[in-house]
């Protein structure tokens, strides 16, 4: 999600586009062929997602963070998602986050995230960055713990990794639903060696596909495997769009289902966004997913004046009651709102050199952590 990055790599979002190897056997099976892997489950009703971001939840709570419903009274955090009609949650997992700047989703927070999210009956969208900092069009940082490797040891280290993860969430019995491998990829992922260079896709390709194999590999067969997503954020351009799915298929890229970011005061109209999902589902046939948005309830920080409805808690409801008509119409099959639970972040927010604190201004809870009248936006 590009808005937490400091302003200097913001202005790189429209810029965008521009461990050591194991055995012999495992990077085998990490650069094998995807036609040998296991096919995905195709058997399961995404028809519609109503889904939301849920990341920060638990690391504000833990902070003393009491969230309340619209009736002001405190209850857990995916009991009030699971209350107002959400069916999916969204977390993020980074590589070795160390805890400031909102990245407190290393892998036994996400486990533990994902046995909240089954005690409510929740589907989850696993959101795996590959990085320990924020992963988004103006930055793909690559973790400390890779860097220094090649392309093809790269490969292998995310296998491993991915492998790794899903396995571990299979063991607790909460498998994801839906795994994001990469986030807001449109210049690649793991810079230096996975950025896409003269539209070059090939080494990035191979880096998505190692995690689209491992999920494969770690699933347990086609029946219980979740769909890929492949996540880009672009700026309003279907065109373009769309351009980059067919280069990322021609260069081998794999997936499933395709997600998009959407934030109107960057990703343009909402005829645009209709444009772009129309085009998507003729050019690939594959599900689109809105997978970020967000607007504002309060003013904004940043100082965007191209924001689309008054910057209220009822200019917020607005927004998402006709950002889900418009993806209905165009052929989507759901949405996901960001950073509902950024609320109340002096008590666990870390962020030495961040001077606002934008992200707050689009949750779904207000300074009182109380819920704002959108969190039943997208019913």
């Amino acid at each position: 999600m590009t808005a937490l990055i400091p302003p200097t790599l913001l202005l790189a979002l429209t810029a965008g586009l521009i461990s050591c190897a194991s055995s012999p056997d495992v990077q085998a099976r990490a650069t094998a062929p995807l036609s040998a892997q296991a096919s995905p489950a195709r058997d399961k009703d995404f028809a519609w997602i109503r889904g939301v971001d849920v990341s920060e939840a638990r690391d504000a709570e833990l902070h003393g963070v009491q969230f309340r419903d619209t009736d002001g009274k405190v209850r857990p955090a995916l009991k009030i998602v699971k209350d107002h009609k959400f069916g999916w949650v969204r977390v993020r997992l980074m590589v070795d986050p160390d805890g400031r700047y909102g990245l407190a989703q290393d892998l036994p927070y996400v486990k533990a995230m994902l046995l909240d999210a089954k005690k409510q009956n929740l589907h989850v969208l696993l959101d795996l960055h590959y990085s320990h900092w924020w992963a988004d069009p103006g930055g793909q940082w690559t973790p400390p713990r890779w860097q220094g490797q090649d392309a093809r040891a790269l490969e292998t280290s995310v296998y491993d990794y991915t492998r790794d993860v899903i396995t571990q969430l299979r063991a607790q019995d909460t498998p994801p639903d839906m795994v994001q491998v990469g986030n807001e990829i449109n210049g690649g992922m793991l810079w230096e060696v996975g950025r896409i260079r003269n539209d070059d896709m090939t080494t990035f390709a191979k880096l998505t596909n190692a995690g689209v194999r491992a999920v494969r590999d770690a699933s347990g067969g086609p029946a219980t495997t979740p769909p890929v997503m492949i996540h880009i954020a672009k700026i309003g351009d279907a065109a373009a769009t769309v351009a980059w799915y067919r280069a990322f298929q021609q260069a081998g890229g794999q997936f499933d289902t395709i997600g998009i970011s959407y934030y109107p005061m960057w990703h343009g109209s909402f005829a645009e966004l209709d444009e772009t999902i129309r085009a998507l589902n003729a050019a690939f046939a594959k599900p689109v997913y809105v997978a970020e948005t967000a607007l504002y309830w309060a003013p904004n920080e940043k100082g965007y004046t191209n924001v689309p409805y008054p910057q209220t808690p009822q200019g917020q409801l607005d927004y998402l009651r006709a950002l889900s008509p418009v993806v209905q119409h165009a052929g989507g099959h759901g949405i996901f709102y960001w950073g509902a639970f950024w609320s109340q972040s002096a008590k666990w927010l870390s962020a030495p050199g961040w001077t606002d604190d934008d992200a707050s201004r689009r949750a779904l809870f207000d300074d009182d952590a109380k819920a704002t009248p959108a969190i039943d936006g997208l019913n």
